[in-house]
């Protein structure tokens, strides 16, 4: 776990080192590795200490830092699914709100490139992660530990999906299960690359994962048609017609219960 875990930190400092265009997706795998991180640091949190929390609080706040840039090329990428199968009355626009997404994911990246030239500082503090990561007790984890923190995330799953079930209109709770399931799926995919002998062989269900992606990818977009827009009125509202009801179709029917 801990030769795991170093190698997805190393793999993160790699992605933010990525040059040119091919940055925007550095940034979304960098994520992914640190998430992955935090991920195999919550099979050990019980025995780990302290440390461990503050190192996975500090790896979620840069994770977090990226998340503007992330959200500015999903944006695009949630447009040009939109565009696939989109009503008529979004043909003609479509190409001025790619323009226009394409145009603020650029600016958004310039300025923090002008901050942190190359990414150097946050590449900097991934290294710094990782050494503090190598330096956790992790000869304390053993199976029952592991095996106990594969229950914890089923059971916080469990919550989030009965949480939905009660309050399908709130957004947040949408997001916290999309959370809870990417969680235990970068956990189940730790044990059945490093340690099969403790995978539990209960996966989670491909095609929700997936609807719940594509809902974000509208619930992304009806973000951006809010208050800090970068589209025009009329195209703001045509974006938010079309991407309300793809978010309806995707949310519907429940997600299924887990026993």
């Amino acid at each position: 776990m801990r030769a795991f875990a170093l190698a997805e930190l190393q793999a993160a400092a790699a992605e933010l080192a990525r040059p040119d265009e091919t940055r925007h997706k550095g940034v979304h795998q960098a994520r992914k590795h640190l998430r992955r991180t935090r991920a195999t640091l919550a099979l050990g949190r019980s025995c780990l200490g302290s440390a461990s929390r503050r190192l996975d609080d500090d790896i979620g706040q840069l994770c977090r830092g990226l998340a503007p840039l992330r959200d500015a090329q999903a944006l695009i990428e949630g447009l040009e699914r939109l565009g696939q199968g989109a009503p008529q009355e979004l043909d003609a626009e479509w190409p001025e709100a790619i323009g226009l997404a394409r145009q603020r994911r650029d600016d958004l990246m310039a300025r923090a490139l002008s901050r942190d030239p190359d990414f150097r500082r946050r590449r900097d503090r991934v290294v710094a992660l990782a050494m503090r990561l190598a330096r956790l007790d992790w000869e304390s984890v053993d199976e029952s530990i592991v095996a106990a923190a594969i229950v914890r995330s089923e059971r916080r799953l469990l919550k989030a999906r009965r949480r939905v079930e009660r309050h399908p209109g709130e957004e947040e709770r949408w997001h916290v299960l999309r959370r809870r399931l990417r969680r235990l799926r970068q956990q189940e995919h730790l044990l059945v690359q490093e340690l099969p002998a403790l995978y539990p062989g209960r996966t989670v269900p491909a095609d929700e994962a997936t609807r719940l992606g594509d809902a974000q990818d509208d619930a992304l977009i009806l973000r951006h048609c809010g208050r800090h827009t970068p589209f025009p009125p009329g195209l703001r509202q045509t974006l938010r017609r079309v991407a309300r009801e793809r978010l309806r179709a995707a949310r519907a029917p429940a997600p299924p219960v887990m026993h």
